[in-house]
């Protein structure tokens, strides 16, 4: 027994001897070599790296999103993703197309980095290209060397792609708005998850920022016809004030006119006595006849304009030359030309126009006697006739317009200008309103020009003035020639 134990104790002690022996020897051994590591793929990122970057990229979201959220145009909006993407990765190039679902095309919306000649123009079909092959799968696209991507090679090239590259659709709510390519790395190495993360983040912001400026953009669209339709509506509105206006006024002034014209018969008739049974010698009594006389008259024409105005007389139409109806007219005023100059210039061979000469030379006098009264003591009267091709559909001061006004038809055009002293825009807006006139007490009745108007626009033609004060004014009637008779319109 007792054998036995010293036998067991022997051993303990020899174990824990070798144990011994054996730490002591390897701790005498030189320390090996560890073997070199490759240097790529890189290893983990620290936290610290993590948090410099993660950082970094908050911010720049941040600024990007302010960006973002002043720029109010589809332009400044392409150009602000291209520029935050180009700006804050390490790449050449980056280019945004944008992407119309019914064409299937793409667009070149901005490019940093890549020369290139054409702006705002269809690049590459949607089916069967780079970029119709991400929109189809609705996912980022990374590449780190396109040659190597065989299942890439059937597609179309885009000459911006060329080898290292990211490419993010812009979606918005399943709606595919375009895509981002950010292409060829400055730095050694594939494309990290980090800044494929920040390219995704560009993406989904930018999709966000060109939904709201195609939506803003409509709704100012929206909102230009809407102002449009309401100044339409208005002035249609008083178009047909005016016209239930003049309808009262000029039932109102021919029955004020045969009401007048009768008692006037009468005075004329009693002034007319009087200048018989009255001494030529009686020279108070005379001159207070003719006074008389001379009132009496001009109450009369007053009543004629009266009824002029209220009539809705029927054309009488013949082919006539406008330039004969010009001059004649001029005749008719020459003696109160006095020391105005008259400038006429008429193109010559004008066709002639189906019109009423008389009402048309009723319209020219009116405006001739205008123009005369613009300028008291001297001045200058032109006088222009031409035919023109009118080059849009437009309308004259009296807002009225004919299916006949439209641009590439012909019209002959007439235009009186005087150097006299104008019509300020105030008045201007009032020129064709019944009895309104500038002339003083007694020199006009306010009737001439909403006459002349109601003449042309039985014409089916345009009547406008333009006019400045002390400058002058122009009146510019339009008529149209009828493509069927060689004739105006009616």
């Amino acid at each position: 027994m007792v054998i036995t134990i010293f036998i067991i104790l022997f051993t303990l002690i020899g174990l824990a001897l070798g144990y011994t022996m054996a730490i002591e020897r390897q701790q005498k051994k030189p320390p090996q070599e560890l073997p070199k590591q490759n240097p790529w793929p890189p290893q983990a990122p620290s936290y610290l790296e993590d948090k410099i970057w993660y950082e970094a990229e908050l911010n720049f979201l941040f600024k990007f999103n302010e960006k973002l959220s002043l720029s109010l145009s589809f332009q400044n909006v392409s150009q602000c993703i291209t520029e935050a993407a180009h700006n804050f990765l390490p790449i050449e190039r980056a280019v945004l197309l944008t992407y119309d679902k019914n064409s299937q095309n793409f667009t070149l919306a901005c490019a940093i980095g890549w020369e290139y000649d054409r702006k705002q123009e269809s690049l590459v079909m949607g089916k069967d290209s780079i970029s119709g092959f991400v929109i189809r799968n609705r996912e980022v696209l990374v590449v780190s060397d396109l040659a190597q991507e065989l299942y890439l090679n059937k597609l179309k090239k885009e000459e911006y792609l060329r080898k290292a590259f990211i490419s993010a659709p812009l979606i918005f709510k399943n709606e595919i708005l375009g895509v981002l390519h950010v292409c060829d790395k400055k730095t050694a190495g594939p494309f990290t998850q980090r800044e494929v993360s920040v390219v995704m983040n560009i993406a989904r912001m930018g999709a966000i920022a060109l939904q709201n400026v195609r939506l803003y953009e409509q709704a100012t669209k929206r909102a230009v016809e809407l102002k449009m339709a309401y100044d339409e509506l208005k002035e249609t509105q008083d178009k047909l004030i005016q016209s239930e206006k003049l309808k009262a006024i000029g039932q109102l002034a021919s029955g004020v006119a045969h009401e007048m014209r009768n008692p006037l018969g009468i005075i004329m008739q009693g002034v007319t006595y009087l200048e018989q049974i009255t001494s030529p010698e009686a020279k108070e009594p005379r001159e207070t006849i003719s006074m008389v006389k001379e009132s009496a008259q001009r109450a009369d024409r007053i009543v004629t304009s009266l009824l002029d105005f209220s009539r809705a007389t029927k054309l009488e139409l013949h082919s006539e030359s406008i330039d004969f109806i010009l001059e004649s007219s001029l005749n008719l005023v020459k003696t109160e030309l006095k020391s105005i100059a008259v400038v006429r210039e008429a193109q010559g061979g004008l066709p002639e126009v189906l019109v009423d000469k008389n009402k048309l030379t009723q319209v020219f006098i009116n405006l001739f006697m205008n123009a005369i009264q613009a300028m008291p003591e001297t001045g200058r009267l032109t006088i222009r006739s031409f035919v023109k091709q009118l080059e849009e559909t437009s309308k004259g001061v009296d807002a009225r317009l004919d299916a006949s006004f439209t641009a590439g038809g012909k019209a002959i055009v007439v235009e009186i200008e005087d150097s006299g002293t104008g019509i300020s825009e105030e008045n201007l807006e009032k020129i064709f309103d019944p009895f309104f006139t500038t002339k003083g007490l007694g020199k006009g009745t306010g009737l001439g020009l909403s006459i002349s108007r109601n003449i042309i626009i039985m014409h089916k033609g345009l009547i406008e003035v333009k006019s400045q004060v002390n400058k002058g004014t122009r009146v510019i009637i339009t008529l149209i020639i009828s493509k069927e008779e060689g004739g105006v319109n009616v």
